[in-house]
């Protein structure tokens, strides 16, 4: 695992416009979105970024001039289970931390966008507790219930997506 997004901004402005993009978007795409950031630099870091294996091809489409390629993120980058997580060093975990705190921006500024004159009813908390190992391992048990108990529920056509997002630093 090797997590290079965030050797500067332009990468970070890039994957912030791929996120939850299935179909992808092609550099004309990106470079409307992403005003100040001039087209060849656009283009150099995309094609950085997908020999990396940070991004990947989705589809492309002909054009006059030859073939436009799509680009989504490549999640597969982005995953981590428990093994290779205990395995990483300081730096990938920053990176991945990073990464996860960068979807959720992304998913907040989503969620925004969508609000008109509607209140925004995200809500944002840290709580510090003191806990035993055995209270803290209790803790995290139950709220792995709940949010199973809810997940199930999600899964009806007729609810609207929500983002939950939890982060424990024990």
């Amino acid at each position: 695992m090797e997590f290079r997004l965030f050797k500067n901004q332009t990468r970070f402005k890039i994957a912030l416009e791929l996120i939850d993009k299935e179909d992808g978007l092609s550099i004309m795409q990106l470079n409307q979105l992403l005003v100040d950031i001039p087209q060849a630099t656009l283009y150099r870091h995309v094609n950085a970024m997908f020999e990396d294996g940070l991004l990947k091809i989705v589809k492309k489409k002909k054009t006059r001039s030859g073939e436009e390629s799509f680009y989504a993120i490549n999640a597969k980058g982005y995953k981590i289970d428990e093994d290779e997580w205990e395995q990483a060093s300081y730096d990938e975990k920053v990176n991945f931390v990073t990464y996860y705190f960068m979807y959720i921006l992304q998913a907040y500024q989503n969620y925004h966008q969508t609000l008109g004159d509607k209140k925004d009813h995200s809500t944002f908390s840290i709580s510090k507790l003191n806990l035993g190992e055995s209270e803290f391992e209790n803790f995290q048990s139950d709220l792995n219930d709940l949010i199973h108990k809810y997940y199930h529920e999600s899964q009806n056509n007729h609810h609207r997506e929500r983002t939950i997002s939890l982060v424990i630093i024990p």
